[in-house]
């Protein structure tokens, strides 16, 4: 990972924060689907459900801030190369990870397929929304990035409250803030370095966190945007600094392999809750905790076998080789032509 940009540069900072950072995010993502699924079968789950509140603004937006950090390098490859990236890694598992789940849910109604494309009808709209964005990005590479998503935050506050376009534009200001940081990166860790922009970055994402807690809607609206930033800032601090060690190492390898946690985890947690509500055993105390260990296991076997690269089955779950192997071959052979 040691491409990746960083948006610290003191000496401390360990190369694979990013990844550290994602896999945290992701590790939230599926607290948050546990604790909604134990709600709907025994009621409100005390303590995850008040912590899911206070981070519920800050998830995805971080998760979109670390994509877009990437985007810099992204843009920089030939046009072919770009989107047989997108396609590869991105559009496929979200096609495939969207049919299975329809047609776990048993709908295979042509309507329900087509939604896959136009609306996404299922968990998946992160990767939805990350194609979007990609698309767009490309032909704007030229654009400052900050001015995207300035524009975005913008058109954010006058669309309407709690819709899918409202979340995609607000989600659009912090996938381009994370581009534009990542080209201003000694920029930007000067800034967060100073003791009073960090104290206030930290008052300003409790703040938010407090205000969803307590019932105010605050989720996805442009105006509340300055708290996710100030938890941007907070995190973009603190995890280059956290020391190396096997709970790092996991968490890195869970934020390279992302993709994996995030379109496998909910059919694992589902199944299981399940079978302990059929066994009567839904209100038991070790349920969450069997439910995290299996939303968290499942995808875990998964992306270490899919680390191998040794089982194309396994692979193509997540990822179409040939397309980006062909796009790759066909640069290299043009990049050839040209120092000949």
């Amino acid at each position: 990972m040691s491409e990746e940009p960083r948006i610290s540069t003191t000496p401390e900072a360990r190369i694979g924060w990013l990844d550290s950072l994602r896999g945290v995010a992701i590790l939230l993502v599926i607290v948050l689907h546990a604790g909604e699924a134990l709600r709907l079968v025994v009621g409100p789950v005390p303590g995850v459900d008040q912590v899911n509140l206070f981070l519920e603004p800050f998830r995805m937006p971080v998760l979109m801030f670390l994509s877009g950090i990437l985007l810099p390098r992204s843009v920089a490859k030939p046009g072919r190369e770009y989107v047989a990236g997108k396609v590869s890694m991105v559009a496929w598992p979200y096609l495939l990870w969207s049919l299975i789940l329809l047609l776990a849910g048993g709908d295979v109604s042509l309507a329900g397929l087509a939604q896959i494309v136009y609306l996404s009808p299922t968990y998946l709209w992160y990767l939805w929304f990350i194609l979007i964005f990609y698309a767009v990005a490309y032909p704007l590479r030229r654009v400052p990035p900050l001015l995207i998503s300035g524009a975005a935050l913008l058109v954010s506050l006058v669309l309407p409250d709690g819709g899918r376009p409202e979340i995609m534009a607000f989600l659009a200001a912090f996938f381009f803030f994370g581009a534009w940081c990542a080209r201003h990166a000694r920029q930007v860790t000067r800034i967060i370095e100073r003791p009073w922009v960090l104290v206030m970055a930290g008052a300003s994402a409790v703040t938010v966190g407090v205000l969803n807690l307590t019932g105010r809607d605050v989720l996805y609206h442009g105006e509340f945007a300055w708290g996710v930033v100030g938890a941007l800032g907070v995190v973009c601090w603190l995890f280059p600094r956290l020391p190396g060690g096997r709970v790092s190492a996991a968490l890195e390898f869970v934020g390279r392999y992302s993709i994996v946690f995030y379109v496998v985890h909910l059919g694992p947690i589902m199944i299981m809750l399940a079978l302990v509500d059929a066994g009567r055993f839904a209100g038991a105390w070790f349920v969450l905790p069997l439910l995290l260990g299996v939303g968290v296991g499942v995808p875990l076997g998964l992306a270490r076998v899919y680390a191998t690269r040794k089982h194309a089955s396994v692979n193509l779950l997540f990822e179409l080789p040939a397309l980006k192997e062909r796009s790759r071959m066909r640069s290299s052979r043009r990049h050839r032509s040209h120092v000949a």
